[in-house]
Order: C-alpha cells, then structure tokens, then sequence
C-alpha cells in the first residue's frame, strides 16, 4: 500500500505539506488539528502496540516524525508503512529529528514527533531536546529500549534513558505494558501542550511493541487550555497602565506561543505604548508599525535602549529577562523604579529574573484580551487607533536614522564583506513572510536578530535558539521551514563553527526537496569566544581561529545541494537571486560568505570585556 513512499519524498509529501501550509494561513494564531475533536474508532480493534501508537499519532493530528530507524521500533515503523497520513523524514543524526521538531512546534504551534532506537539513538537526541525545553516548545519522544525480559540482564544498548532525559523534560517515563500504551501516550500529549509547553519522553521496551492490544475508542488530548488571569490583578494592571505616563510592552516567546500577536498590536495601539521584543518573541508586532522599537539586551538598538530605561510601567508578556538575552545587567532589564506587570502561564517564571510588583498567571492571548476590555471599561479609550502624538513621530525618525547607518555599513566594498551587507541584502531579496533560520553568535544572532538590521513582519516566521544556545540548533532546523511553509523562501544565518555542527543536515535537505539557504557568515573563527579572549583575557587566543577550514561550498556540492563561496562584495546579491532560483527547484543551497569580525553596539555594550558598556 506504501510502495512508493520513498519516490514520493522529492514533493515532500506533496498534499500533507500543502495541508500544513493551509493550517498556517492564519500565522497569528494557534493551529488545531481538526481530528482534535473526533474519536479515531468507534469499536476496540485488535493489533499490535506498534501500530496502535501510529493510530494514536494519527488521532492526535500528527503530519511529522522525524529519526532514524533501529531495530528496537521497528514495530512502529512497520505500522508507518500503511499509512500516507504522516510524513517520515530521515535523518542522519538523531540530533537533528529533535532540532526539526522543536522547529516544527516554533512554526505552527504544534507538538511533532521524534522516533528513534534504544541507547545512543535517544542519547543523541539530547543537546536540541534540551533547547526545546528551555525553549517551551512542545514534543513528544518515542525512542526503544531493551526488551522487559532482558532489563537486569546487560541487555544492548541499555541505559536508564528516562532518568537522562527527565532534568530536560516536562514528563519521562518508561512504560513496561503494552495495554498501557494509549493512556502514556495521551497523557504525553496532554502534557507536552499544556501550561508551559514542552518536550515528553516515552521509553517503549522492544517486546512489547509487537504485542497485541484491543484498541479504541481513542479521545485525542485535544488542544492546549487557555487559562484566564485572575480578575483582581486584571483591573489592578489595567489601573496601572492606564495611569502610566510611560508605558512599555515587553513580548516575549509566550506570545509567539499563545497566538497573541494580534492581540498585543490592539493593545499597544490602545495605550500608544512602544513594543520591544525579545529574540523568540520578534514577529509579534510588525517591524513596520510604528510602535515596533526594537530588541532586548543583546538585540536592542539606542531607542530600545532609551525606552527600556524611561518606562514607568512595564508590561511583560511571556518574556524571561534571561541571562544569554539580557546579562542581568543595570540598564538591560528594567529600572528599579519601573512598576513591572509580568504575565506569565509559567508561575516559575514570575519574578524569577526580574521583580515584579504584579504577576499574571495566565495565557498571554486571554490576559492581553482581558486587558483591552478591562481598559476600555475604565477609559472609554474609543476607536483603538493610534492616538498620534511626538513621541510616536519621534520612534519612527530615530529607527529612519539607524536604517541609514546600517545602509552605510552594508555599502562598504571593503573585503572582507561586512555582514550587514549579506544581511540586508537577503532581507531585500525575501518577501515579508519568509521563514528566517537564525543560529548563535554575535553576527548572525545579535545582527539577524536585531531591529532595524532584519525586520521581522510575521509571527512563527523565525527559527531561532532558547537561552540554552546550543551551536547549529537553528541551523540544523532550516530545512523544516519548507516542509511547514512549502510555498515561502527559507533562509538561515549561520556562522562557521556552528555550521560545521550540522553538516549531516544537508543530505536530508536535498533528498526531500526542501529548497533553503544557508548563509555562512564566515570569519574563520569561534567569533563569540575569541572575543573574550581577545578583550577580555589580554588576547591570549588559544583554539578558537580555524586554521584548517572545509570549503563549505564544496561538501554542498557534495551532498546534492548549490553551493557557492562569495569573497567579493559586489557578487553578494547575486550569489543570493542564483541560491533562491534553486530552492525554488527543491535544491538546497549553501552561501559561504567570507566576512569581516564586525560587531554592532549592542554587542559591545552586551559584555563587559569589551569595556565598551
């Protein structure tokens, strides 16, 4: 029934990825599978374990998986082979199937699937299932494990998975019946999308996968639960917000996760409050509107920067003041003397980097629509109109002038290229809703991931890493983005090091015809680290300059991708229009950008050691 499956991949699962697309039309707001609402059987049936958790996948409206076959799930790969309904994609590393799951959920809102064997199949899972859990992106883990009869016994690859995997996930488990398979696997569900969303992990012994079960009727978990604040601290932060002479709205990952983008744009137009975004919550207000002034900490710009410290009122939403994001420093997190209102699903969170003098527990969509009414109930605010005054005037004038600045930088013929002038040249050659990769470091993440160096005008358009900044992650994810988004370009920014990280990526790319561009910003250098060296510790460089560098260019070649080094200033905008031309055929590309170790402000004034602040 599945003999064709293999031939298929060059469409990538043409129809599944085209129901996806659809799925995301409305990229302001959560997806729901509609087989959510429907049971998937109505009378039990007989059949083996294996196939049953490929019955569940299917119930609780999984389209991916993402591992590597091995003998201990084989079961459920053969109950995969009669079944078009879910796309397997394979891998070459384990690490991978977790970085394009976490990629899958940052796009959609939605929990994928890694499937891998026992042992070191799960083990190599670990590094990007810990970004997924720092980065409150749901997932659910189905690895192997030796069979139950064999446990006490040395039997292969046998370790205690389930003890690794609990300190990076919400729930782990091994489950050591097969009847007891459904309910693990609803509760994983449950679990993984609710509250602070996150990744699950089941271990499944070999031998019971192929015994049989009576299975059905199977009630999916269903969507996440979207719990309302309390209406005491409603009223009491809408008092506060309207009294402010100030106010500041702070978005984080959590309003990228609750769908909130449109939600949060009403209310700052509402209070004619400026909006700074966190890395994860960049999208949820277009850059283009007047109340987008830029980043946090190591993404912030001079009006962000100002803005930040002037706030009387702060509100924030679903953002962490995390360390890799914010240093903990005075004037990278609020004022002291700031009145912080943070809303949070997460009551961990509350004050847990920054005090806050009222906490919010709720779904940041629900609260920010709580707010609105409760502001107009007490103000009669009228039309939800930007009321126009100098100050707005005053944000988009500044911006104007950085744009300038960065133009300059990005004209400069000097070799090596700068990397604002990669940068801003494939922000000019991409559409507004492109998906955007962007991996660690200060050239990609702090350029990429700044306002206004890449302007940001959708939600769930960017792949981008938690505050556990595990190198490749973003890249390794990249080519997700057009199995979730089969019709938009995708381009990911990547310096040298991380990118030698996920080489093995770029195989499975070219062989599912998923049409991305890697970027290479390369400087031949652990760029990030030999700055601390270099500023920090009295230039004692030691192992962070690569004197024997791949040609990038070459192994894309080799690996059925373009490939293509640019040296040159002026061939930059063409090598990007020729790489775009053959994603557009399903061939994926590589961009080895020779460039200069160029730091922008922000950065200097991130770190100390560059005794810039």
């Amino acid at each position: 029934m599945n003999q064709n499956r293999r031939a298929a991949r060059s469409s990538v699962r043409g129809d599944e990825t085209k129901k996806t697309s659809e799925r995301q039309a409305k990229a302001s707001e959560p997806t729901v599978a509609t087989s959510h609402l429907a049971k998937i059987s109505v009378k039990p049936r007989v059949m083996t374990a294996g196939r049953a958790i490929v019955e569940i996948l299917k119930a609780e409206g999984v389209r991916a998986l993402y591992g590597i076959p091995g003998g201990h799930v084989l079961p459920i790969y053969d109950g995969l082979y009669d079944t078009n309904a879910i796309s397997h994609f394979l891998v070459r590393h384990e690490q991978a199937a977790a970085s394009m799951a976490a990629a899958y959920a940052q796009l959609t809102g939605e929990a994928a699937v890694c499937l891998v064997t026992a042992g070191p199949g799960a083990t190599n899972l670990v590094t990007n299932v810990a970004e997924a859990f720092v980065g409150a992106l749901p997932m659910v883990i189905l690895a192997g494990r030796g069979a139950t009869a064999t446990t006490f016994r040395g039997a292969s690859q046998e370790v205690d998975t389930e003890l690794i995997f609990r300190p990076i996930t919400k729930w782990a488990e091994r489950i050591d019946r097969a009847d007891l398979i459904p309910d693990a696997l609803h509760e994983a569900f449950a679990v993984a999308r609710n509250g602070k969303p996150g990744p699950v992990y089941l271990d499944l012994p070999r031998d019971i996968l192929t015994n049989e079960i009576s299975f059905g009727p199977y009630v999916p978990a269903g969507p996440r639960a979207q719990p309302r604040g309390e209406p005491e601290r409603i009223t009491a932060a809408a008092e506060l917000l309207a009294r402010a002479r100030d106010p500041l709205i702070i978005a984080g990952g959590g309003t990228i996760a609750s769908g909130a983008a449109a939600a949060v744009r009403d209310l700052a137009e509402q209070l004619s409050a400026p909006v700074i975004t966190t890395l994860a919550g960049r999208g949820a207000i277009d850059d283009d509107h007047p109340l987008s002034v830029g980043g946090l900490g190591a993404h912030r710009n001079p009006l962000s920067k100002r803005l930040l410290a002037e706030a009387d009122v702060i509100l924030s939403l679903g953002a962490r003041f995390e360390e890799m994001e914010t240093n903990w420093r005075p004037g990278f997190v609020p004022s002291p003397s700031a009145r912080v209102i943070q809303v949070d699903i997460d009551p961990a969170e509350i004050g847990r980097s920054v005090p806050a003098q009222l906490g919010i527990i709720g779904d940041i969509r629900a609260v920010v629509d709580e707010l609105f009414v409760a502001l107009r109930a007490r103000h009669d605010l009228g039309s939800k109109d930007i009321r126009p005054n100098a100050k707005i005037r005053d944000y988009g004038a500044e911006l104007n002038r950085m744009v300038v600045e960065i133009a300059e930088q990005a004209a400069s013929d000097a070799k090596p290229i700068h990397p604002l002038r990669v940068i801003c040249a494939v922000r000019q050659a991409l559409p507004r809703e492109a998906t955007v990769a962007i991996d660690v470091g200060c050239l990609a993440q702090h350029m990429v991931g700044s306002l206004p160096a890449f302007p940001v005008h959708v939600p769930r358009s960017l792949i981008v890493p938690s505050s556990f900044y595990g190198m490749g992650f973003a890249g390794s994810a990249l080519p997700v983005a057009r199995q979730v988004y089969p019709d938009r370009p995708a381009v990911g920014f990547i310096g040298d090091g991380s990118f030698q990280m996920m080489l093995h990526v770029l195989p499975v790319a070219a062989e599912y015809g998923l049409g991305v561009t890697w970027c290479v910003l390369n400087d031949g250098a652990l760029g990030s680290i030999r700055d601390i060296q270099e500023f920090g510790m009295g230039n004692r460089i030691i192992d962070t300059d690569f004197y024997v560098q791949p040609d990038f260019a070459k192994i894309a070649q080799a690996c059925g991708c373009y490939g293509e080094r640019i040296t040159d200033p002026t061939d930059v905008k063409d090598a990007i229009a020729r790489a775009l031309t053959e994603n557009e055929k399903g061939i994926p590309a590589v961009l080895d950008f020779i460039v200069a170790r160029a730091r922008m402000q922000q950065t200097y004034e991130h770190y100390a050691f560059y005794g810039r602040s």
